[in-house]
């Protein structure tokens, strides 16, 4: 299943006479090797994760980093119960719920990425509201998350999730539309009826523009999931009643990202247009960054875990989740403990990585730290207590990604060079390393191995793997010279040992280094 088409997904599913969310159940099997129930699991964990930061928000104010925002989620749950509202008032709880994630996520606490952190309130939002509506069992609810996660793998790949790349209409936008159409089928709703409001959904989110105020994701990001979250349940009702999107959804998705070419670099993700351009919105930006606070090609999104997920410390994916995530392979590809690095950055995040703490995500990624680690908000203490001398520079490094950053890690014996980007979701792809063109993400364990070039080595290397049951997923090569210094890099589908890169050197005594990367 490949997920890059929203009309083949229906389809199949008809014809199999199946739900979205099986289907993607299956894939994952197929993919991971792992069982229905181990697959299952990790979805109910994941959603663990967003009842917590939904009750966090809803039944206590929770306040962002900066000061500048918080408290929202509980009041409007209070409100909620008076009675008084123009909005039934359980349709108002769906709102305050997205609003707790998203403080949560502004408090730098841990939420999970759906399919970003700036859009992460929406589907928690409306599935919490489901499962407290009482209409729902838990493990119905658990069910959906795989259809949100196989309608968001078709927008990433089809389009972008990314702000960087194509506004919030790629954020809230998707998000949206994947919970509209989780909604759907969780209510019962036909293949065809979960692709109608996709289309309604998404249709309302066309153009919508990312101005982070300050480059923060709180304004005006917080009240947009709350908005949404109530836009989303609208949509699939909708679509239930029978409304069909007269736009096919492909088409729609598609349209998204032709929108998104065509918006201005300073209403994508760089905290200089819209709302954050305004006299208000200069204002705070200037106080918060002078102290006042605390602190190329499509992307192949193949799981529901890239969609639904990395379970994180935010304020978002891909400005703390993706930059852990690039510090964490820089450390890897150096394979001893750092004492120095520089990091380059250029577009949004040389823009925003001081609001977005993705100073502090690169240098826990580097220090060790995973996405979920609590210890992010503090990483400048903790490279102080390690040792680890740090710079922050920006400057323009290529035609990538907006989210690109250089990472020139130095250790007790070596300095290593890591461009990469940060693809939105918390995706994230190596697009040079030491200077040679490779790309790679790091998502299934990844051999580096450093050889001199010479011949049949690519074979030999390829026959060992293969006598070992190990899969090839993806292996690229490069070199310096005829019989110089070469890199081979090969992504492989196994999980496999430390003892197996020692029989690797011994089998083939050309390799100087080999070092396995995965991201955590």
């Amino acid at each position: 299943m490949s997920f890059t088409n929203l009309k083949e997904l229906i389809e199949l599913a008809k014809q199999e006479k199946s739900t979205i969310s099986e289907l993607m159940i299956n894939t994952e099997v197929q993919q991971k090797g792992c069982s229905r129930e181990t697959i299952f699991e990790k979805m109910s964990e994941q959603f663990t994760v967003m009842e917590e930061a939904v009750r966090r928000g809803t039944l206590s104010p929770v306040m962002s980093r900066t000061g500048l925002t918080g408290g929202d989620g509980n009041r409007l749950h209070q409100y909620a119960q008076n009675g008084n509202s123009f909005v039934n008032p359980r349709t108002l709880n769906a709102a305050a719920n997205a609003l707790a994630v998203s403080e949560v996520n502004a408090a730098m606490g841990r939420i999970v990425a759906t399919p970003t952190a700036g859009s992460a309130g929406i589907l928690p939002a409306v599935l919490v509201h489901a499962l407290d509506s009482g209409k729902f069992t838990r493990k119905q609810i658990v069910q959906s998350i795989f259809t949100a996660s196989a309608l968001g793998l078709v927008v990433a790949n089809k389009a972008s999730i990314s702000g960087a790349a194509g506004g919030c209409q790629a954020e809230i936008g998707s998000a949206t539309a994947m919970a509209a159409g989780t909604l759907v089928e969780l209510a019962g709703g036909t293949p065809t009826q979960v692709g109608n409001a996709v289309g309604i959904a998404l249709k309302n989110s066309l153009g919508l523009v990312c101005d982070p105020v300050a480059g923060l994701v709180e304004i005006p990001c917080i009240i947009r999931n709350g908005l949404h979250a109530i836009t989303a349940q609208a949509a699939a009702d909708m679509a239930l009643a029978g409304i069909a999107s007269v736009i096919p959804p492909d088409e729609v998705i598609h349209v998204m990202h032709e929108v998104g070419q065509h918006i201005p670099e300073s209403l994508r993700e760089t905290g200089i247009g819209g709302l954050a351009g305004t006299p208000t919105g200069q204002k705070l930006k200037k106080q918060i960054l002078n102290g006042k606070t605390s602190g190329s090609g499509p992307a192949k999104y193949q799981s529901a875990y890239e969609i639904i997920g990395p379970v994180m410390v935010g304020p978002s994916s891909s400005h703390t989740a993706g930059a852990v995530r690039i510090g964490n392979i820089a450390r890897q590809l150096l394979n001893e403990n750092p004492i120095y690095v520089k990091f380059s950055l250029m577009g949004s995040f040389a823009e925003t990585y001081q609001g977005h703490g993705t100073d502090l995500a690169l240098l826990a990624g580097v220090l060790g730290l995973s996405t979920m680690d609590d210890g992010i908000p503090n990483a400048k203490k903790i490279a102080e207590e390690n040792g680890l001398q740090y710079e922050f520079t920006k400057r323009v490094l290529g035609s990538y990604h907006p989210n690109t950053v250089l990472v020139e890690l130095t250790g007790g014996a070596r300095t290593v060079k890591v461009l990469a980007s940060s693809l939105g979701g918390g995706k994230v792809e190596v697009q040079e390393f030491d200077e040679y063109p490779f790309k790679f993400s790091g998502e299934r364990p990844t051999l580096v191995i450093r050889h001199s070039d010479q011949k049949g080595v690519i074979a030999e290397l390829s026959d060992i793997l293969y006598q070992k049951g190990i899969n090839i997923a993806r292996m690229a090569n490069e070199r310096s010279k005829i019989n110089g210094a070469a890199i081979t890099v090969c992504e492989i589908d196994n999980i496999i040992e430390d003892t197996f890169l020692s029989l690797l050197k011994r089998e083939i005594p050309i390799i100087d280094e080999i070092v396995l990367v995965q991201t955590k």
